[in-house]
């Protein structure tokens, strides 16, 4: 990963959930989002494409690691306190992939996703139906490890073919 990279996984790392929620509108209208949606429990933007990408800014720990250490050569990184990465982790792909192509997958970011999910409850009761037109595929960044991934009764087995062709496995 380069240096710019970990500087920005290292800065999500330490943030607490507030700042967090306070900061990412501010990145996804850089990325290019006209609009967001933000509330204590979550944020939205929506985008261009039918596609919802979604992570969380809660985490276990109850305050975020104030020393962050990294070993460039075997790429590790750690705190004595843990990292809180589940689900930071999550937001940097996103903001990783935005940043690294053109398209706009609509975007949600909950809270209190550690707490019996909070924000995603908050979204779902103000939108029962989808505000995002023709929606494809809800894909959730908050796995344990880095080559699982599951499918929740999304019976498209394309789909799920395609997801494993990159190195993963169904859990």
């Amino acid at each position: 990963m380069e240096k710019q990279g970990i500087s920005l996984l290292i800065s999500l790392l330490k943030m607490s959930e507030e700042t967090l929620l306070l900061k990412l509108p501010f990145i996804l209208k850089k990325l290019g989002y006209k609009k967001t949606e933000s509330t204590n429990n979550y944020i939205f933007a929506k985008g261009n494409i039918p596609v919802l990408l979604i992570a969380h800014v809660d985490t276990v720990l109850k305050s975020p690691p104030t020393e962050i250490f990294y070993d460039s050569e075997k790429t590790v990184m750690w705190s004595p306190r843990g990292l809180g990465a589940d689900d930071r982790a999550g937001i940097f792909s996103i903001l990783k992939i935005l940043e690294d192509n053109s398209l706009r997958p609509s975007i949600l970011f909950t809270n209190g996703e550690e707490k019996g999910g909070i924000g995603a409850k908050a979204f779902v009761l103000k939108y029962p139906k989808s505000p995002i037109k023709n929606l494809k595929y809800i894909i959730q960044l908050d796995r344990q490890g880095e080559k699982d991934c599951v499918f929740y009764d999304c019976g498209n087995k394309e789909f799920e073919k395609y997801v494993n062709s990159f190195g993963f496995k169904t859990e």
